[in-house]
């Protein structure tokens, strides 16, 4: 008799030998017993989760002499022809293959007959997803109302494809992927009947690399078992999948540790030489590096780890921070994908580790993005504490007296405080109504220019304008004459800042609703005097040799104001 595969002598033939599917079992055997057997299931999940085993489990099931029954009993002709494969009420139909419309189309003629030698006629298509679309339209109708005497079972990987029309006129159960540790167990039992001596680490190894897939892990045990070994070591399974080995991934990691661009480079040289794929290279450190983060985190978890001891994780694991595992592992992935398309995926390995080995330092990034948080936080306190800490105003003039114009940049006109005497010109002005939706300027007295620039220093902060108060704070109010608000800034750059159009409108707004008229803001500088820019300013104003006596000269407070805000005369005539 020809060899038979191990993954097909060790097929689970009842409901009980299924690994890993547990919900799956229970649920078709409960359906079973009370007699809810629905006529259309999809199975959909990964390779090798038993998908297929499952399908002739259950018409084993619906079709033993025994039955219907949840525990079929595999020794009747009808349990034995369905696992042999050459029933003539199971059908098993690839989908890969047989994907047309034309198949569709004798697969609904055929499911009119009636049962040959069982109760129900199964049909079992695997690979549903790689049916047209036209054969998907052409199977729905018989889908949904089939005969009584037949089941639909359709297993796919990528249930996604399938159309929604599909999906609903099915019972849907999704196949999980196997615990590794459920595998290793497996695994164990096989090899002991088998006659296939194996190690622990043997063992633990297929079952990492078999992706949660049983037959993968029967595939690989059995090429190791074909091995010329008394007994399949962890060793062997390394040069059967092509594995660089745990020597390897601790001398690389430790040389990207020590940011040693040499060391990897010609680790890499060697292992290149030996027949090792670059690639798999890197995606043997990605794990490494997952087991080391793994480690740090938890170090009582209970996982497989097939590259070190814990003394090895917790040696490297004290050299890397968190941050620095992450982008280690980051670098890896794109270089391992980048290698996966690359002409020259040599190229893309080298590059991969010495960008690693050049990484600047998480721990000296985080030194610096405390420092940063630190600083804000102590900007943010300084702020509030200014807010709250009595301000002492800077000297000024008597409101009564006129207060000399201050040169407040090059090119500035000079500008001159309204005297006491031109209080007519202000009181034409209307009085403009407090805003009611500024708490914190209503009721602060006019005259007290201290409070009052608290006042809207306040207000500021309320209103979320934090960038105008950190500019504005700087300075002080200095007096209110007439129409205009003088404010003493000692920093030229807060001084010009609070001069741009936006800064200067919110001020004046909270000013002019304090006092009950409208306010124009006059920016000066500590210090400064504005004798030296007056004559300037008075020659360019100046006219010309027996011209007429302009208006504004028989009109101090008027040529004030001209000289304050700028501006003509314009004859109405």
């Amino acid at each position: 008799m020809a060899y038979m595969a191990l993954y097909r002598q060790w097929r689970p033939q009842d409901f009980d030998n299924l690994i890993g599917q547990e919900h799956i079992n229970t649920t078709l055997k409960n359906a079973i017993t009370a007699g809810k057997v629905a006529h259309a299931y999809l199975f959909s999940g990964p390779r090798g989760t038993g998908k297929t085993s499952t399908a002739k489990i259950l018409a084993k099931a619906l079709n033993c002499e025994q039955g219907p029954t949840p525990h079929p009993c595999n020794a009747c002709p009808v349990c034995e022809r369905i696992t042999a494969g050459t029933s003539m009420d199971v059908f098993e139909i690839d989908a890969a293959s047989n994907r047309g419309i034309d198949e569709i189309r004798e697969l609904r003629e055929a499911v009119k007959f009636a049962p040959v030698e069982g109760r129900t006629k199964v049909y079992i298509v695997d690979e549903v997803h790689m049916l047209t679309n036209e054969a998907f339209n052409a199977l729905l109708k018989t889908l949904e109302e089939p005969p009584g005497h037949v089941v639909f079972i359709l297993a796919t990987t990528e249930p996604h494809r399938i159309p929604a029309t599909i999906h609903s006129r099915c019972q849907r159960y999704d196949f999980r992927r196997i615990g590794t540790r459920d595998i290793e167990t497996r695994l164990k039992e096989v090899a002991a009947k088998s006659g296939i001596a194996a190690t622990d680490a043997a063992l633990g190894l297929i079952a990492a690399h078999a992706e949660g897939g049983m037959r993968d892990a029967l595939s690989i045990l059995d090429q190791c078992a074909s091995l010329d070994t008394a007994e399949v070591t962890d060793t062997d399974v390394r040069e059967l999948l092509g594995l660089i080995g745990h020597e390897w991934v601790w001398q690389l990691s430790q040389s990207l540790i020590e940011r040693n661009g040499a060391a990897c480079l010609t680790a890499l040289d060697e292992l290149i030489a030996m027949g090792r794929d670059g690639r798999q290279v890197l995606l043997e450190l990605i794990q490494h590096m997952r087991s080391i983060m793994l480690y740090k985190a938890a170090p009582n978890l209970d996982r497989f780890e097939p590259y070190g001891s814990g003394d090895i994780l917790a040696s490297q694991g004290t050299c890397l921070s968190h941050q620095e595992i992450v982008e280690i592992m980051r670098l890896l992935h794109e270089g391992a994908n980048d290698a996966r398309w690359a002409p020259e995926p040599r190229i893309s390995v080298e590059t991969a580790l010495l960008s690693i080995c050049s990484r600047h330092s998480a721990t000296n990034l985080a030194g610096l993005a405390e420092r940063i948080n630190q600083l804000e936080r102590r900007l943010e306190a300084s702020a509030t504490q200014a807010d709250k800490a009595p301000r002492r105003p800077i000297p000024s003039a008597p409101a009564s007296a006129a207060l000399p114009a201050t040169a407040a940049s090059p090119g500035a006109p000079a500008v001159t405080t309204v005297p006491a005497a031109a209080e007519p010109v202000a009181a034409r002005t209307v009085p403009k109504k407090p805003d009611s939706a500024t708490p914190a300027i209503q009721g602060t007295d006019p005259g007290d220019v201290s409070a009052l620039w608290e006042a809207v220093l306040k207000q500021l902060i309320a209103d979320g304008k934090r960038t105008v108060h950190a500019c504005v704070v700087q300075g002080q109010l200095d007096s209110i004459n007439g129409q205009t608000a003088t404010v003493r800034f000692a920093s030229q750059f807060t001084k010009d800042r609070t001069e741009k159009e936006d800064f200067r409108s919110l001020i004046e707004k909270l000013l002019s609703q304090a006092v009950g008229r409208d306010l124009k803001l006059h920016c000066v500088l500590a210090g400064a005097g504005a004798q030296a820019r007056e004559p300037k300013a008075a020659a360019e104003r100046s006219e010309p040799a027996g011209a007429p006596e302009p208006p504004e000269a028989a009109h101090p407070a008027l040529k004030q104001a001209l000289d304050m805000f700028g501006g003509k005369i314009v004859d109405p005539e």
